[in-house]
């Protein structure tokens, strides 16, 4: 499973500034020069059919150095061999490798997937070091490098390394390689190469010069109209209501129009506007995202509003809010797990449309779309959420497609406006917490370093007077596949010393709910434990799953969600699937 242990500041096209000296273009120059010639001078047909030689033949020298010496850069004091392990089933090797200088050895290096990378190597003296990208393809297994000193005794510095963010290890078997996948270790290592320095990397770096197969067209192209309309929460529900919306750039200026259900005039906010870039979503590369907060709200009051652009004028429906109340009243919600921008997750929000229309919000686990940085799956995904979500706030948390590689979630935090109330060791939105009536909801983002979140999540259980508590991530600590042992042990003590009642989580693909679980161990009653839930509103193949200690009821291949009605301190759980049997229930009496 993909476990971040380090936080990283990373995004898709890592950018980089040329020093004084440098003449050359970053990689990220360059490959926006080559996507705008593309599109100048090749046709739809020939750009979703490129291959490898036509790019060749189609970039410039210029480009072709930039993409050879840019990706990977670092100066060494000693004359050193520089290795490049190149994984051995990439289709195409790297253009510049062989260019370079670079020979294969007969050596090779293993992973725990047995992933087999071929050593190519190279002398250098003293001075920089520079290579080349990945390929032209996505490849997933990225190259890795390692560098060591070629006279015994010399002191080896590596000074000036671009990408500066990515450690540098001791190469050795058990070492990682990947930081969005730094539970996969090496597990053979030619002896040669031990104690030599290992530069980690993400696996997302290949797709810094992705155009083989990337470019692609969205089913639902932004247009005047606004579209994708959602409420979220980034303030106090009981107050505020955050609305979001995009169009395409040919507007800006959004604002919101709200009133109370009856009154007659409206109340406006201007939103704020960002552009959402996607280079190589051909049909739709760039559209607007608009995000508002409508403020001084009362309580437990239904409101009528609409976004537009007064300008033209255009102007989405009415549609109609309630915001949370001020003091506990019943109230009921529903939670999903992983979505991944699937239509039947869009059958299934219909059907709860009509079988739960006064649900006060819903929740999704994690992994809402298959790849965060790709415009055109969340696209889909806010297609599928269809009306509900113009009227039902959605709670999500992030999952690893969010960050599928290391990529990073700029995309997911540039569409959601979420509580910037998270720990301050991590980015604002990936952590947070908000109170609805008598709950008290914690989201956690489990790619990021557990100890980072710990003491927060601490606090907001701790300082809670909270009837129920409700936890929210997705890597799910007690599957079949993986144990997650920081979670366990850092999140679940916790969980054992402060009572969370519930904790809400996806990943694995199939349906389970704990005992409740008390440091370790199933307990007998509710309050003796917190209970887990693992969910899966999509397609998911049959299979049979282990019996464990730990779970009350599993089970593969049906898509289900769950639904949850609380009345003061009475609780009542019940697992649906899409046709409205009730595969799973329990109820709490506190």
């Amino acid at each position: 499973m993909y476990k971040f242990k380090r936080q990283l500041a990373i995004i898709f096209l890592i950018a980089f500034i040329p020093s004084a000296r440098a003449e050359i273009k970053s990689v990220k120059e360059t490959m926006d020069g080559i996507v705008d010639r593309l599109y100048e001078n090749l046709s739809e047909e020939e750009l979703f059919s490129l291959t490898d030689e036509k790019i060749q033949s189609f970039i410039t020298p210029e480009e072709r150095k930039s993409l050879a010496t840019q990706h990977v850069k670092f100066e060494v004091n000693v004359p050193v061999v520089v290795s490049v392990m190149h994984h051995k089933d990439q289709p195409v090797l790297p253009f510049w490798l062989k260019e370079a200088g670079f020979e294969k050895t007969d050596m090779t290096v293993v992973n725990d997937e047995d992933w087999v990378y071929e050593v190519w190597q190279k002398k250098f003296e003293p001075g920089p070091v520079n290579l080349g990208i990945n390929g032209f393809d996505k490849h997933r297994q990225h190259y890795f490098v390692t560098v060591g000193a070629l006279n015994e005794g010399d002191d080896l510095e590596i000074t000036n390394l671009f990408p500066s963010q990515f450690s540098t290890e001791w190469m050795h078997e058990g070492a990682f390689v990947y930081h969005d996948w730094d539970s996969l270790l090496l597990k053979e290592v030619p002896r040669e190469l031990f104690g030599h320095r290992l530069l980690t990397t993400i696996r997302g770096r290949a797709r810094e010069a992705h155009l083989i197969g990337g470019f692609r067209k969205t089913r639902y192209p932004s247009s005047e109209t606004p579209d994708q309309i959602l409420l979220t929460w980034s303030d106090d529900p009981k107050t505020t209501q955050t609305v979001q919306w995009r169009t395409s750039t040919q507007l800006d200026n959004g604002v919101v129009q709200f009133k109370k259900k009856g009154d007659a005039e409206y109340r406006e906010v201007e939103a704020d506007t960002k552009l959402i870039e996607n280079r190589l979503l051909e049909n739709d590369p760039l559209c607007h995202h608009y995000t508002a907060v409508m403020r001084d709200l009362e309580p437990d009051t239904t409101y009528v509003y609409r976004v537009g652009h007064p300008g033209k004028p255009i102007w989405s429906e009415e549609s109609e809010f309630t915001t949370a109340p001020d003091k506990p009243k019943p109230f009921t919600f529903v939670t999903f797990g992983d979505t991944h921008n699937r239509d039947i997750w869009g059958e299934m929000v219909k059907v709860i449309e009509d079988r739960h229309p006064d649900i006060s919000f819903f929740t999704i686990a994690g992994d809402l779309v298959d790849t965060g940085q790709y415009r055109d799956d969340w696209d889909r995904f806010f297609h599928c959420a269809g009306p509900l979500g113009t009227r039902i706030p959605l709670v999500p948390t992030i999952g690893n497609h969010e960050v599928i590689d290391g990529m990073g979630v700029e995309m997911y935090v540039d569409q959601f406006a979420l509580p910037e109330n998270g720990p301050k060791t991590v980015q604002c939105e990936r952590a947070f917490s908000i109170e609805y009536s008598n709950l008290k909801f914690v989201s956690l983002d489990s790619t990021l370093p557990v100890l980072d979140q710990a003491d927060w999540l601490e606090e907001q259980v701790e300082d809670s007077d909270a009837d129920w508590k409700f936890t929210m991530f997705h890597f799910p600590p007690y599957n079949y596949e993986d144990p997650y042992p920081e979670i366990r042990n850092l999140w679940g003590y916790i969980f054992d010393k402060h009572h969370v009642d519930i904790s809400l989580e996806g990943h694995t693909h199939y349906y389970m709910r704990s005992h409740p679980m008390f440091r370790d161990r199933p307990r007998d009653k509710p309050e003796q434990g917190t209970i887990h839930v693992i969910s899966i509103p999509i397609e998911n193949r049959p299979r049979e799953i282990p019996p464990n200690n730990y779970a009350a009821v599993q089970f593969a291949g049906i898509p289900v969600y769950q639904y949850f009605e609380i009345d003061g301190k009475n609780l009542s759980y019940k697992v649906y699937d899409i046709d409205g049997n009730v595969l799973d229930e329990f109820d709490i009496v506190k």
